[in-house]
Formats: C-alpha cells, structure tokens, sequence
C-alpha cells in the first residue's frame, strides 16, 4: 500500500490521517512493513533532450549544473500540477518510497496516543523543534535559487 500526498503543509495532514487510518484499522499491515510513503518531486529540471526530477533543492542545482545552460525548471506545487505522463516517469525504476515502520516493541495504541492524543503542547514542540524552513520571495520563488 503506497500513501501519496502533496508534500505541503495540508498534505502532510492528510498524510497523517492515512497513517492513523492504517495504525487503527490495519495494524498488521503496517507491523509487516506493506506501508510506504511516496516521495515525490519538488521540481522539473529539463532542456531539449533530459527531463530530472529533484526531490531537495541540492538535487535541483545539480540537475541544473548537469543540463547546461538555462534548463528549464518547473516547482511543483503538488500532485495535481503533474500530469498523469509525468507522474508514471518517477514511479517506475526510480520510485522513492519510505516505508512506515513501526519499532519492536512499540505498541500502536501509544503511537496513536502521542500523534491524535491531547498532547498538543509536545507535538506542536516537536514540530517546531524539527521544522525545516525554506525562505520564499514575494512570487513564491525560494532564495537564492536559480530559474
């Protein structure tokens, strides 16, 4: 069973409510490790003849050092921006998938707890403790990047 959600904010939530959908209905599932995320692409590195879809800005200025001059970049916003053409091409051999696992011993009911409990405070402490920020420009572009 393969989750795929936007990697946004909202998608990130609906990727949580899948998860709790799975840990709660389909524990078994999960403990036998049949559970995946897919990871999809950030952007769209082209020129005439090689298209390379980069899931970290490190993998984007790569692709554009590899494309030569002026590639074409495209940020994908989420899943609905990329045509059903485009989403076969990074499902095939180079599909990046992370598998949900859960550790031996770790009991589901608990996991639910920390993830859907009252613990508000401790989760919103962790999210900020491990919250990754990419600075923006006023069109949406991130900074310093290369169009």
């Amino acid at each position: 069973m393969i989750i795929a959600t936007d990697a946004d904010v909202d998608g990130m939530h609906i990727r949580l409510l899948l998860l709790t959908f799975f840990l709660q209905f389909y524990p078994e599932l999960v403990r036998k490790g049949h559970l995946y995320i897919l990871q999809t692409p950030l952007f769209r590195v082209r020129n005439k003849k090689e298209t390379r879809y980069c899931y970290s800005e490190r993998e984007k200025q790569d692709a554009i050092g590899a494309l030569g001059a002026k590639p074409e970049i495209t940020r994908f916003k989420g899943l609905g921006e990329i045509s059903p053409d485009e989403f076969g091409a990074f499902i095939g051999e180079e599909i990046r998938l992370e598998r949900v696992m859960l550790h031996p011993g770790e009991a589901i009911k608990e996991v639910l707890q920390y993830y859907m409990g009252k613990n508000t405070q401790e989760r919103r402490d962790f999210i900020v403790d491990n919250l990754v920020i990419e600075p923006v420009d006023l069109a949406g572009e991130e900074i310093g990047a290369s169009a």
